[in-house]
């Protein structure tokens, strides 16, 4: 089994050393050897208002811990606690009780504390789980159905602000466009500033070929054209981080149930859709039909970015200022 080992003092020092240097996120956790999810993790959870200081997030981890052993110092509560076991009331029933009504002036304490404490080695060894409905020896955690296990993920809150702003290249948008009734799928790629759309059609939704394809796109961009990409939370993005080995790309997750944080792939898919409806068979459509599509909406101009072309915004960014002139459906350069 794997362990957990809790941020140090020391830890915690060298996090808001280098917040304060302005340090990324995942550079600070490649200096202390930590993922960089717990030290984004950290720093939510034990920031001021206004930022991390390490003496005050310390001492808020010392009190949640002080928390969670309350009833091996509360002996009063304690032996309430145990009484109301006895008599078969759950963790919970005991702990809605008590926030009820306080009996006799006792502290409140939470049903996850209670579970806590019953399966701490030194009440294991008396065997107090005995007094729980089920008395599993070992404590059985249930699945988060709506939550998927990201490694590494890392909040969009965590993003830098020009990235927001749409003032530099190089940052992209990425999400999976469903049809067939979920059975086939496009991996849909927006770069924020020019709108520039890249498109893979993908044999299935798992992670490992949509990592795949996403190397693929990253891998013929130019480097200053490849900087972050930022994700929903489907599982299908969860070795996200072969982006960062590959190409030290950043990668940035929203929120649950927030697309409208990476709204240029949204807009964009809502485009698409119009090309490819939800009943549309990928699988018959030639690769130069599906290529076409693509190229069409790229050579669509766009009042977001002053009615050029998003072939024209990219192109400009690599350094190849040009104007496309149409003619007879056929982009012309000028």
């Amino acid at each position: 089994m794997k362990l957990y080992r809790h941020l140090s003092p020391e830890e915690r020092g060298l996090i808001h050393l280098y917040l304060a240097k302005g340090e990324s996120i995942r550079s600070i956790g490649k200096i202390i050897e930590r993922p960089a999810s717990t030290v984004s993790r950290e720093i939510q959870r034990n920031r001021n208002k206004l930022d991390y200081k390490a003496v005050s997030a310390h001492s808020r981890y010392i009190a949640r811990r002080q928390r969670d052993r309350i009833l091996d110092q509360d002996a009063r509560l304690r032996e309430f606690v145990l009484e109301k076991l006895s008599l078969n009331w759950t963790p919970e029933q005991i702990s809605g009780r008590l926030r009820l009504l306080p009996e006799a002036g006792l502290k409140t304490i939470s049903c996850e504390a209670i579970y806590q404490w019953l399966y701490a080695p030194a009440q294991k060894i008396q065997k107090l789980y005995k007094y729980l409905p089920r008395a599993h020896a070992r404590r059985r955690w249930r699945k988060r159905a709506h939550r998927s296990a990201i490694p590494d993920r890392v909040s969009i809150h965590e993003r830098d602000s020009d990235i927001d702003l749409r003032e530099t290249s190089g940052h992209w948008e990425a999400d999976l466009m469903s049809c067939q009734r979920g059975s086939q799928h496009l991996l849909v790629m927006v770069e924020r500033k020019t709108r520039y759309t890249a498109s893979v059609r993908l044999k299935n939704k798992t992670s490992a070929e949509t990592i795949s394809a996403l190397l693929k796109i990253c891998n013929a961009l130019p480097k200053r054209l490849r900087r972050s990409v930022t994700f929903d939370n489907g599982g299908e993005f969860a070795k996200h981080i072969q982006l960062q080995k590959a190409f030290n790309i950043d990668t940035w997750f929203c929120d649950p149930y927030a697309s409208w944080q990476k709204g240029a792939v949204e807009n964009t898919n809502g485009r698409l859709r119009r090309d490819f409806p939800r009943n549309t068979d990928l699988s018959l459509l030639t690769d130069n039909a599906f290529e076409h599509v693509i190229m069409t909406h790229n050579l669509t101009p766009r009042k977001c970015i002053n009615f050029k072309t998003p072939t024209e915004s990219f192109l400009k960014e690599i350094g190849k200022d040009v104007t496309l002139l149409f003619y007879q459906g056929v982009a012309l350069r000028s």
